[in-house]
C-alpha cells in the first residue's frame, strides 16, 4: 500500500466535515444564541456540580422486624406557673410496667416567671447566711411529715418534698419556720409564684404507653396507676408550659420533630392536657458504619377541664400518650458516582450545543429566505415599473 493511502482512506469515516474557512459565516444570531448557550451551560453545570457535592437521601418504608425493644425519650419542658415541688414525672405502658415519681432521670431546675433560672448564686450567699445565723446543731422539724422521727428538714423545699412524699396536704409556706426564714434571708422568693424546668431521658419499653408530668403524689396500685392529689387540695393549677425539646431517640440531621419550641397556653383551669403521638421507627444511615436507630412522630392534642379529685374525667396534668407504627422507615444518605456526574455533564454541554445549532439554522435559513423574497419583491417592482 503506498504510504499515505491509508490516512486518506479513513477520512470517508470522518463524522465530523469541516468546512474551509472561506466558506463559514458568522452571524450576530449566531453570537447572541452562543452567548446564551454558554450562559445555560454554565448555569446547568453549576447546579449539577451542587446536586452532585449534596448528598440525597433514599427513603424506603418496610416492616418493622428489629429486636430491638427498648427506646428512650428526651425531654426539656418548661412550666412557668407550677413550683417544682407540686410536679412528678411518671411513666407507664401496656405491658403493666410503671415508674412513678421519676427523680434519677429527671434534672428539676427553679424558674421565675418568664423562664429564666433563679440566681443560684444569690441563693446560696444568702442561705449561707442564714446558716450562720442558726446554731450549729440544728435540725429543722419536718412538722411530722418525716420518714423517721429524727429526720432534719433544714431547707423550705425539703418540708415541702416531705409533705409531698407523704400526700399530705401542704398549706401556705409561711408557716413553715423554714421557708419563713429564707423568705426574710430573701433566698426564697416566693415560692408558690415560681416555675419548674424538667430535663430528663426515660428509658421505657418499644410499646405503646404515655409519660406524664402532673401535681400529686403517683404509686401503682395493682396495674393502676394512681395520683393522691389530697396535698393540694383547694388549688387550681395553671399548666401553661413550654415544649423546648421532645424526642423519641437521638436525632438525626434534618429531622423535625413536631413539638419542639412550641407554646401551649390555655384559660382552662386545671386542665388535662393530653398529646397524642403517632411514633414511625427510623433507621438513619450516612457514610458511617453504624446507622442511627430513632423515631419521627406526628401529633395531635386535647386539653379538657378535670376535678382535682380525679376519677374518670382524669387529672390535672400533661400527658404524652404514644402509639408506635408496625412500620420502619429506612433513610440511606447516598453520594452520586463520579461517572454519573460526568455522564450529566456531557449530555448537558450535547444538548445545549444541539438545541442551539437547531435554532441558528433554523434563524440563519429563514433571514436568507426573507432576503430572497425581499429582493424577488422588488425586482417584480422594478420590471412592472
Amino acid at each position: 500500500m503506498p504510504p499515505g493511502l491509508l490516512p486518506r482512506s479513513l477520512r470517508q469515516f470522518d463524522a465530523f466535515a469541516k468546512p474551509l474557512k472561506d466558506f463559514r459565516i458568522q452571524t450576530v444570531s449566531g453570537a447572541f444564541l452562543s452567548i446564551i448557550s454558554l450562559f445555560i451551560i454554565l448555569v446547568l453545570f453549576a447546579w449539577e456540580v451542587a446536586d452532585y457535592i449534596s448528598p440525597s437521601v433514599k427513603q424506603e418504608i418496610i416492616v418493622d422486624i428489629s429486636r430491638n425493644r427498648h427506646m428512650s425519650i428526651s425531654f426539656d419542658i418548661i412550666f412557668p406557673l407550677v413550683p417544682c415541688y407540686m410536679l412528678s414525672v411518671d411513666s407507664v405502658d401496656i405491658s403493666g410496667e410503671q415508674h412513678s415519681s421519676i427523680t434519677k432521670e429527671v434534672n428539676k431546675t427553679r424558674v421565675l416567671k418568664d423562664g429564666s433560672g433563679v440566681d443560684s448564686d444569690y441563693n446560696s450567699e444568702k442561705m449561707k447566711a442564714l446558716e450562720q445565723k442558726r446554731d450549729r446543731n440544728y435540725c429543722g422539724s419536718c412538722y411530722g411529715a418525716g420518714a423517721e422521727d429524727n429526720q432534719c428538714c433544714n431547707t423550705c423545699e425539703s418540708v415541702l418534698e416531705a409533705y409531698r412524699v407523704r400526700g399530705w396536704t401542704i398549706p401556705d409556706p409561711d408557716v413553715f419556720e423554714q421557708c419563713k426564714d429564707e423568705k426574710e434571708a430573701g433566698s426564697l422568693a416566693a415560692i408558690n409564684q415560681e416555675g419548674c424546668r424538667l430535663v430528663g431521658q426515660l428509658g421505657v419499653n418499644k410499646v405503646a404507653g404515655s409519660f406524664h408530668i402532673a401535681p400529686g403524689k403517683s404509686y401503682g396500685q395493682g396495674h393502676v396507676h394512681v395520683h393522691d392529689l389530697m396535698a393540694f387540695s383547694g388549688k387550681q393549677f395553671v399548666l401553661d408550659h413550654q415544649i423546648r425539646r421532645l424526642s423519641f431517640g437521638d436525632t438525626y440531621p434534618g429531622q423535625i420533630n413536631p413539638l419542639d419550641n412550641t407554646n401551649m397556653s390555655d384559660s382552662t383551669e386545671s386542665p388535662m392536657i393530653s398529646y397524642f403521638l403517632k411514633l414511625v421507627p427510623t433507621i438513619y444511615s450516612d457514610f458511617s458504619e453504624k446507622p442511627l436507630v430513632t423515631n419521627q412522630y406526628s401529633v395531635t392534642w386535647q386539653v379538657k377541664s378535670t376535678p382535682l379529685t380525679g376519677g374518670s374525667d382524669g387529672i390535672p396534668g400533661v400527658f404524652f400518650n404514644y402509639q408506635i407504627s408496625p412500620l420502619l422507615v429506612k433513610l440511606t444518605k447516598e453520594r452520586r458516582s463520579f461517572l454519573h456526574f460526568l455522564t450529566n455533564t456531557c449530555a448537558i454541554v450535547g444538548g445545549v450545543y444541539t438545541v442551539a445549532s437547531l435554532l441558528d439554522a433554523f434563524v440563519y435559513r429563514s433571514s436568507c429566505f426573507l432576503a430572497k423574497l425581499n429582493e424577488s419583491l422588488r425586482e417584480s417592482a422594478s420590471s412592472s415599473s
